[in-house]
Parts: C-alpha cells; sequence; structure tokens
C-alpha cells in the first residue's frame, strides 16, 4: 500500500469495506459517504484525483472552516470523522475505533496471553483504572497485529513494532507516553517469561513526556464569577449545574467527589463538607461557605428528582436518573463555559479540574501559604501543590534574586 497517497475511489471502498467489517450500521456508513461525495467534488475542482492527508486537512479548512478538532458541532465533528477514516487507512491500513471500550476483549490469538498480563498487574495491585487503560492500549495492539494478518506473537518483528508506534499521533503527548509506558513493561512480560525471544521493549521509542513543563490551566477570578453569573438558574438544570460549578470553583473538589457527594457528606450542623476523597483515599474537611450552602439548598428544594436507588446529590435530570458521573461533569463546565463567552484557548483545560487550578491560583494571589492551600485541595504534600506556582506569575517575582551592584575598575583593581 501506498502510505503517501491513493486514488480517492479505491480508498473510499477500502474504507467501505473495513466499516462493514466491523459492523458500521448503513446509516452511519451513508452519513460518511455524503462527506465522502463533497470531497471527491472538491478534488475534481482542484484537478486531483490521488488523495493524501494533507488534501483532506485542505479540504475540511475549505469547505467547513476546521483548523482545530476541539469544540466542534456534532455536523463538522462527522465530517472531521469522515476525512479522518480515510487518513488512518491510508497511513496505517486500519480503522481506529471511535471511542473507548469499558471492556476489552482481545482478538482470540491473543486473548489468553493478554488477558494474562492484565491479570497479573492485577494482582501486582494495579488500580481499576490503570487496569482498564492497559486493557484499552493492549486492544489497540492487539487490533492492529490482527490487521496486519498476525496470528502468533511469535511473527511479531521490529517492523510490526515501529509501525504501531507511528500510529499514535493522533493521540494526546498524554495519551502517547502512557501507550508506549504499557507497551514496554508489556514487551518485558513477554520476553521474561518466555512468550518471545526477545525484548522488543528496548525498540519502543521515548518521548520525553516527562520533561516536559506542564502548566496547570486557570482563569483570573472574574472569568469565574463571569461563568457562575452567566448561569440561568431558573430552571432545574440551571440549579444543579451553578451548585457543582460553584463546589468546584468555591472549595476545589474534584470531580469524582462532587459526583459522589452524598448527604451524609453535608454536615449542616457544623457548616462543614465531610469525605473521603476517592483519589488519595484520604479524609477531607472543608467549610460549608454560606452561597455554596444556598446554591446546594436550591438545588435540592426545587430542582433535585427523587430517587430511591442512589444517596447522591447531584443526579441526572432525565431517566434513568442517578448518580452523574465525571465526564458529565466536564461537559456541563465546558458548555456553560462557552455559553458565558469565555474564550478557551487551544490545549487549555476547560472542565471543573480547571476551576480546582482556578481556585489554587486565585489563594496565591492573596498570598495564602502553600500550607493551607495543600490542605484546601486536598492534597497530601506541598509539593503537589508547588506547582501552581507556575501560574502565580506575581508569587514567582518575588523569587527573583536582585543582582548586587557592581562598580567597575574600583579602586586599583583590574576587572579583567
Amino acid at each position: 500500500m501506498n502510505r503517501q497517497g491513493m486514488e480517492l475511489n479505491e480508498l473510499i471502498n477500502k474504507v467501505k469495506e473495513e466499516l462493514e467489517n466491523v459492523r458500521y450500521s448503513d446509516f452511519w456508513i451513508g452519513e460518511l459517504a455524503r462527506v465522502w461525495d463533497r470531497l471527491t467534488n472538491y478534488m475534481v475542482r482542484n484537478s486531483e484525483t490521488i488523495f493524501t492527508a494533507q488534501i483532506g486537512m485542505n479540504f475540511l479548512e475549505s469547505e467547513y472552516g476546521i483548523t482545530v478538532y476541539k469544540g466542534l458541532t456534532l455536523k463538522n465533528r462527522r465530517c472531521a470523522r469522515a476525512i479522518n477514516l480515510l487518513t488512518d487507512y491510508l497511513l496505517h491500513g486500519i480503522i481506529f475505533p471511535r471511542t473507548k471500550q469499558e471492556t476489552r476483549t482481545f482478538h482470540p490469538q491473543f486473548q489468553i496471553l493478554f488477558q494474562g498480563y492484565i491479570d497479573k498487574k492485577r494482582v501486582e495491585g494495579l488500580s481499576k483504572d490503570t487496569l482498564q487503560s492497559y486493557g484499552i492500549y493492549l486492544g489497540r495492539f492487539s487490533d492492529y497485529l490482527n490487521s496486519r494478518g498476525i496470528t502468533d506473537i511469535h511473527d511479531m518483528d521490529e517492523v510490526v513494532v515501529s509501525r504501531f508506534t507511528e500510529t499514535f499521533t493522533r493521540y494526546s503527548p498524554a495519551v502517547i507516553h502512557t501507550t508506549l509506558c504499557s507497551l514496554r513493561t508489556f514487551f518485558h512480560y513477554l520476553y521474561q517469561n518466555g512468550f518471545v525471544s526477545r525484548d522488543f521493549a528496548y525498540i519502543v521509542p521515548y518521548d520525553g513526556y516527562r520533561q516536559r513543563t506542564k502548566v496547570p490551566s486557570s482563569y483570573p477570578k472574574e472569568e469565574v464569577e463571569k461563568l457562575l453569573k452567566s448561569i440561568d438558574r431558573g430552571n432545574p438544570k440551571g440549579k444543579r449545574d451553578y451548585a457543582i460549578i460553584l463546589i468546584a470553583a468555591r472549595l476545589g473538589l474534584r470531580a469524582q467527589d462532587i459526583c459522589d457527594l452524598s448527604f451524609n457528606n453535608l454536615k449542616w450542623e457544623t457548616n462543614t463538607i465531610e469525605l473521603l476523597q476517592e483519589k488519595t483515599k484520604e479524609p477531607l474537611i472543608l467549610p460549608l461557605l454560606e452561597d455554596v450552602g444556598l446554591g446546594i439548598i436550591d438545588y435540592l428544594k426545587y430542582a433535585r428528582p427523587e430517587c430511591e436507588s442512589t444517596n447522591a446529590v447531584f443526579l441526572r435530570l432525565t431517566p434513568p436518573v442517578g448518580k452523574l458521573e465525571a465526564p458529565t461533569l466536564h461537559s456541563i463546565v465546558t458548555q456553560h463555559m462557552r455559553a458565558a463567552g469565555i474564550k478557551i484557548q487551544d490545549g487549555k483545560k476547560h472542565g471543573p479540574h480547571a476551576l480546582r487550578h482556578s481556585l489554587a491560583s486565585a489563594l496565591l494571589e492573596i498570598n495564602t501559604p502553600l500550607l493551607v492551600i495543600s490542605e484546601v485541595l486536598g492534597h497530601t504534600n506541598t509539593e503537589s501543590t508547588s506547582v501552581y506556582l507556575k501560574i502565580d506569575v506575581n508569587q514567582l517575582r518575588t523569587c527573583a534574586l536582585e543582582p548586587l551592584p557592581f562598580y567597575w575598575n574600583k579602586g586599583e583593581e583590574e576587572v579583567f
């Protein structure tokens, strides 16, 4: 296969065949075909017959104004997906899944081997989330090996491993880093247990991700207040979302802890919120600030649906009614940020964790000691909190050294 370009009709037919093999619906394939028809007309107008990745990018920008693949409308996401399918197959000969799978079944020829590795890591005490991530990454590797016609792990070679790592360009730096790390440990496992004759871990490239300086995403307090004031509290959703965003902005609770909040955590008699943090498993006691308390009461009295299956405070408002999940909170914050007209720069976080970062930044601005901020955020030590110094320019300036005055050629001394 020519990995640089292919005749468009041939490429579309191959992609359609792959989509049918992985059981995409006729309706969804038809929706994609609409975009491909428009692409065909675009290439005819430009006297092009060979599709390349660059032509795909030019098409999206020219026809739909798509240059950044974040914050797209549903229609534009579908258009971008249609072109990405062509590009992925052209470059890698494989159709990538649209979303992460909660559970992963590997291809039959690799099921026992791959699952054995996951089970070993479970015995070693890895968390459920980490095991799920390992399953996702190895599932992609299983898909790739199967797409290359490999039926036995002994048939894997350096070229296969190298080509698989080249498919990571579509992912974020964090996902690339964790995928590479999980591959190395998996290849060590294969070699140390005699499943392969050489350790392919040394072929997996190093990305230098840990050496990059990561500055937490935060928003000025003026924008946080603008966000809160923009929420329409005249309806149940607005009341719920306001209370959630208020807790994230005023108290800095993590998304999962907000979702896990139950009536038992609300200590009205002492005006505190007391909980066991999901991430650290450490207890946390925070003041139940007046505006936070009033926001919660307004939601409980006039917006929270009746539900006997859970004691969680924040629930879905449409059937099936139940506890909210952390990804939903990210969508809630993002939706209201955009409605408030807050500009979200490319690559900047814009979920509840960004509000947590914003609280830390605001506390630093008023010279709150790191130890106090650490307690507010529920960090187990101030090293975790010190990362927020990167976003407080004024605080950093106080750390700068004032150069001592130097008198050139003072007295009889020679400078040079």
